[in-house]
């Protein structure tokens, strides 16, 4: 995700809230009184404040201002259910699945269950088209079946490229593909989304 955050913007942004903030302690007699020592301590002390704000508004902007979201990624951070179909077109099986997306500006991670198997997160991948507002998301998986269903214990790696729909509410579409040559799609709705104090997911 920190790829996606428009660092030359928030650098720009820093750098005149830093401006603006010595020059107000200029003004108000805290920096310039000949002490050079205690002008840099007071400058670094007040650079590394504004900074932190900075970056600390930035974070809970994204997380609980959907217009702010839809510039950089949509936060996906929630719970989510929905249906893999697999197989082929004769004989295509459906499997009722559950996700639950952990999501900040700095990272992304996923855990999908169903009755048979777990599949949780090596790599996600955020990626935006900016030209045409489109979203979607490269999920690489480590899936296990669990105990009790055949082939209990197995594990194998999978790629899932998913887009992001808005409606009615967020989904996500789209293909998977194992190492084992398994191969279906993936449909979800997200059904809650975490609540607006928990930022850190």
């Amino acid at each position: 995700m920190a790829h996606l955050i428009p660092i030359r913007r928030l650098l720009q942004a820093i750098a005149i809230a830093v401006g603006l903030a010595l020059l107000v302690a200029v003004y108000g007699g805290a920096i310039g009184n000949g002490d050079g020592l205690r002008d840099a301590s007071t400058t670094i002390r007040i650079a590394t404040m504004v900074s932190a704000i900075a970056v600390g508004v930035l974070w809970v902007s994204w997380r609980w201002f959907p217009p702010l979201q839809r510039s950089i990624f949509p936060y996906l951070g929630g719970f989510w259910a929905g249906v893999i179909e697999f197989g082929s077109d004769d004989s295509l099986e459906q499997r009722s699945v559950n996700l639950e997306v952990k999501h900040t500006l700095l990272s992304l991670k996923f855990l999908l269950e169903s009755a048979e198997s777990t599949s949780w997160t090596l790599v996600v991948h955020a990626n935006k088209d900016a030209d045409f507002n489109r979203c979607r998301v490269y999920y690489v998986y480590l899936n296990e079946r669990k105990e009790g269903v055949l082939g209990a214990g197995e594990r194998y790696r999978g790629l899932a490229v998913l887009r992001v729909e808005h409606g009615r509410r967020l989904s996500l579409l789209g293909n998977y593909f194992t190492e084992t040559n398994r191969r279906g799609t993936l449909r979800l709705s997200r059904r809650n989304a975490h609540p607006w104090w928990k930022l850190w997911c």
